[in-house]
């Protein structure tokens, strides 16, 4: 009767590896799911704060979420500065933050290596509205500049 043994064995070895793939999985949608409500929590509402503040300069923060779990394996939005008024506008650089693993904010930029914010717990609003400052700043600075070689040309 040993095949009977095997049988029985090989059923709750399966059994057993099925478990620990949906803890896996369950674990990966948990760690998604706590980069997502961090960028709910945290990233959204000090956006959505600093825009009014940006109005008179006919400026806003734009934001593109990407919080399906099913298109990516973390929590990721990219936001950028332009101009709000009619006709051609300035755009800023896109900044792509990535909450990977569930717990570590990354800050990428086009044509510069990614660096390490802090943890979810870390990076509170203080810190990511230093950060939409110092964006602010970067792109008054790149729409004085066009606007200079404007009057220039």
């Amino acid at each position: 009767m040993p095949a009977l043994r095997d049988a029985f064995t090989n059923g709750r070895e399966w059994a057993g590896q099925r478990t620990k793939a949906a803890a896996d999985a369950q674990r990966s949608a948990s760690t998604f799911q706590n980069g997502a409500e961090w960028v709910r929590r945290i990233l959204i509402p000090v956006i959505e704060r600093g825009n009014p503040d940006l109005e008179p300069e006919h400026v806003a923060f734009q934001l593109d979420l990407n919080l399906d779990p099913r298109s990516t394996n973390h929590a990721h939005a990219d936001f950028w500065l332009s101009e709000t008024g009619e006709g051609q506008r300035a755009v800023g650089p896109k900044h792509s933050i990535n909450i990977l693993g569930g717990q570590s904010v990354w800050l990428y930029k086009a044509g510069g290596p990614g660096r390490e914010l802090g943890t979810i717990d870390q990076c509170g609003p203080a810190e990511i509205q230093i950060l939409l400052q110092n964006a602010a700043e970067e792109f008054g600075r790149l729409v004085g500049y066009c606007a200079q070689e404007a009057l220039l040309a």
